[in-house]
């Protein structure tokens, strides 16, 4: 996924550069030469693929799209009839509402940090028919570190393109084996840290393994170039959704991926959750699509070490005991 706004990353809205511009290197200079070229040749950047990060209702139906397929493609819905479920890291709750109308749960439950993205979630869920709104409530979690339900009180947590954005992994592990009921799961859709996207920087920076390649100062410092390029057409997590104007450079001095993207790796998350008493009933691991040269990767996702450099995404099925 591309990088989107985050409360962390929120700034006042401003076209000017924050602070004094870090001095250059070659490696900063051969990535901004780079990430210009890749840029003219990004299907990311042009036409369906532009539009639909820089039209917010084109991305709500992208989006929305996409989550379907990451649920259905890679998960049982008809399991959610019936059930209590919690969508942690709900953001605009296109999951959310997607589940409460395809797959009937008893209730679904849309947690997340930014008020500004479940505002819009509660204005989405204004627009559906009573059925789906009574089955639906969104909640702002005002600590990173815990969730604020009840212990025992859903069957499962959905977790679809958070948890590398999870800043204390550790403690929503725990969160998640408390709220749930015994024999309840969680469903991971995640994409690790060491992939060719694993950056989230494609509207800035579509390139594979930058940041395994360059130092995050250096690959901030080019964003920060990129961001304030005339020629640079900001998407809509870069854009005040009161003025419409471009938000601070939130790239300017920047020095850490952190607390945007955690680093987390596979084997750190599965040593997570068996500490916190979730088993992992089923991980699957997907390589790349598309391309035949892409779909040749796949076999090098079994390599001890550097596997994780291919995967494009991994599905987690995680249960607690009874």
């Amino acid at each position: 996924m591309p990088e989107q706004a985050t409360t962390c990353d929120m700034g006042l809205d401003s076209t000017d550069a924050a602070g004094p511009r870090p001095a250059w290197n070659l490696a900063a200079r051969l990535l901004l030469a780079t990430a210009r070229w890749a840029q003219r040749r990004s299907p990311f950047h042009h036409g369906e693929g532009l539009r639909r990060t820089t039209d917010t209702a084109a991305y709500d139906r992208w989006r929305s799209d996409s989550l379907a397929v990451q649920l259905t493609d890679h998960f049982d819905p008809a399991r959610l009839r019936s059930q209590d479920v919690l969508d942690f890291g709900s953001g605009s709750g296109e999951l959310t509402l997607l589940v409460a109308e395809r797959c009937k749960p008893r209730s679904v439950i849309g947690v997340d940090l930014s008020e500004e993205a479940l505002a819009r979630a509660e204005r989405k869920a204004a627009e559906r028919p009573q059925q789906v709104r009574g089955a639906v409530r969104f909640q702002l979690a005002r600590d990173s570190r815990r969730i604020d339900l009840p212990d025992a009180c859903v069957d499962f947590v959905l977790c679809f393109d958070v948890l590398e954005h999870v800043p204390h992994v550790d403690d929503t592990v725990s969160e998640w084996r408390r709220v749930l009921r015994p024999g309840g799961e969680v469903w991971i859709w995640w994409s690790p840290w060491r992939g060719p996207y694993g950056h989230h920087l494609e509207s800035l920076i579509p390139l594979p393994w930058v940041h395994l390649l360059f130092r995050p100062r250096t690959i901030f410092s080019v964003c920060a170039d990129l961001h304030d390029d005339p020629g640079f057409v900001p998407r809509h997590w870069d854009l005040d959704q009161h003025t419409g104007r471009k938000r601070l450079n939130k790239w300017r001095g920047r020095e850490h991926f952190e607390p945007f993207l955690n680093r987390l790796t596979r084997t750190g998350f599965e040593r997570i959750a068996r500490r916190h008493g979730l088993l992992v009933v089923d991980r699957t691991t997907h390589g790349f699509r598309g391309s035949w040269p892409a779909r040749a990767t796949r076999p090098l996702t079994l390599l001890p070490g550097i596997g994780e450099c291919f995967v494009s995404f991994f599905t987690y099925r995680l249960r607690k005991g009874r």
